[in-house]
């Protein structure tokens, strides 16, 4: 497999390896065993891109892992790499109703987590990513006066 630009140099697996560390393992947004059962791959090989001298991470497996994990993470290393992203031109009314929409799917799926009276590991983890997801739309809505 090929990697992407820019990341195979040292400087590239080193900022992979340091935004890995941000969010996955223990007491962080996901663990290592979480991460490696949501794309399907060994806990071991995804440990090892933050080792002291990590292999050389291909593009299908940067993907893989990056969109497990909150946007942030793939926007540190996109950043880094030159690309960034821009505001999208909206339609205020729309992003309220889209917000509400997604406030309301998450207090459902909050309500159901809880159906059982106590949140696990994996329902616990899903709510943190449904909550960032909605951060953006939130924020926007926010931005503009609500």
């Amino acid at each position: 497999m090929t990697t992407m630009l820019g990341l195979d140099d040292e400087n590239g697996k080193i900022l992979i390896a340091d935004t890995l560390r941000l969010h996955v393992g223990q007491g962080k947004r996901t663990t290592w065993a979480d991460l490696a059962e949501a794309i399907g791959e060994k806990e071991r090989t995804l440990r090892s891109y933050v080792e002291s001298d990590p292999p050389m991470m291909s593009a299908v497996m940067l993907m893989r892992i990056f969109s497990a994990l909150p946007p942030a993470a793939f926007n540190r290393v996109a950043r880094r790499m030159g690309f960034a992203t821009r505001p999208i031109e909206h339609d205020a009314e729309a992003s309220v109703r889209s917000a509400l929409t997604e406030a309301s799917q998450f207090v459902a799926e909050g309500t159901e987590a809880f159906e059982d009276g106590e949140l696990d590991h994996n329902e616990r983890a899903r709510l943190a990513r449904r909550a960032e997801q909605m951060i953006p739309k939130l924020a926007l809505v926010a931005s503009n006066g609500g």
